[in-house]
């Protein structure tokens, strides 16, 4: 009986998930379709191009709203058991509420496995592709030039500095390059050179000077050989500086930290955005928790109070997941804390309520 009545609960959440995943989908694209629709129409986009533009932006928006619709699913179909008296039933047989709740925590968990994955393996692909359409027909011709990156420096273990005036991404060739050698604080070596070009998994300048620094003595002389360089970073690592959190993947963000790190700057910002990779699938675990004791004892009342009550809930969230994010950026909160402060807030409050609640 038991095994039963946890296949109709799977059903019922698994009917009302997939409604309300499909229904807020729908009203997103709708709503970023007429925003975007004077961009679309005064640049000419073909419509294929618009068409091919919003698949790849559907992973990146079923990743934002599945809180959404795992709340609203956890809340509808325990809301309908108990209104049906359902509830009542299970309880007459012995199933107790937290039998209730560890169905619903099993299927939290999946869709935050689901979520997680998505954003992994899809959501990462897609936006890259994404971004090459707006590059390509939404940007104005000076919003093109972001692929050519400025003023970087990157630091290259164990004793290494490089300055690059202008990197283009295109091309992959570095121009106004400055590599000095440091020993023990002090300079020895320098190479200044007025390309250095991506080639064959290797860096390489085939130009410029080199200078070497002894004591009080300078020795300098031309570079007509070509000089090949196997340094650690590659052209996609001078990219990650200037690319969203969410077109990085966590290999590639974790990456880009420890750079930043190793060239003894600041990475708080960088810190919350990869907890939150992790932090934001799981919400879809701890909003079930906390809205299945909502609904739980709701026999009484209507649907629309139900769905008062969820969308109160997912604003108290998303405003507590921001607040986090921007404390964890500025340094306020460490960047672990952060990003999971509203997972355990919802934790928290859900097991009060999981307690407090009629049996």
């Amino acid at each position: 009986m038991k095994k039963i009545l946890t296949h109709y609960l799977v059903r019922q959440f698994a009917a009302v998930f997939l409604l309300c995943l499909g229904a807020v989908l729908a009203i997103y694209i709708v709503v970023d379709l007429i925003e975007n629709m004077d961009g679309f129409i005064d640049r000419k986009v073909p419509w294929i191009q618009v068409l091919l533009y919003y698949i790849y932006y559907i992973p990146y928006i079923l990743f934002l709203i599945l809180p959404v619709a795992t709340m609203l699913a956890t809340v509808f179909s325990v809301g309908n058991m108990a209104r049906h008296n359902e509830l009542v039933a299970m309880k007459a047989l012995g199933i107790s509420l937290y039998q209730l709740v560890s169905v619903l925590l099993v299927l939290g968990f999946f869709v935050s496995i689901a979520g997680f994955f998505l954003a992994e393996v899809v959501v990462i692909q897609s936006n890259r592709r994404k971004a090459i359409i707006e590059m390509e027909y939404l940007k104005t011709q000076r919003q093109r030039t972001k692929n050519i990156f400025r003023n970087l420096k990157i630091q290259e273990p164990p004793d290494k500095i490089i300055s690059i005036g202008t990197y283009d991404s295109t091309k992959k060739i570095a121009k106004m390059v400055r590599i000095e050698t440091f020993n023990q604080n002090a300079l020895v070596h320098r190479i200044d050179a007025p390309e250095m070009i991506w080639k064959e998994e290797q860096w390489e300048i085939q130009s410029g000077y080199e200078r070497r620094f002894i004591e009080d003595r300078e020795e300098a002389a031309s570079i007509d050989t070509l000089i090949q360089f196997s340094f650690q970073f590659r052209p996609r690592d001078l990219q990650l500086a200037h690319s969203a959190p969410e077109e990085l993947s966590l290999f590639e963000l974790r990456r880009f930290i420890n750079r930043i790190q190793q060239s003894g700057q600041e990475v708080n910002q960088w810190m919350t955005d990869y907890y939150m990779r992790a932090a934001f699938p799981f919400a879809n675990l701890f909003i079930v928790l906390i809205s299945v004791s909502l609904a739980y004892n709701r026999r009484k009342r209507s649907l629309t109070i139900g769905f008062g009550i969820a969308l109160m809930i997912i604003f108290f969230y998303f405003g507590l997941i921001k607040l986090g994010q921007t404390m964890g950026h500025n340094g306020s909160l460490s960047p672990l804390i952060g990003a999971w402060i509203g997972n355990g807030v919802a934790c928290v409050l859900g097991c009060v309520n999981l307690v407090a609640v009629r049996k």
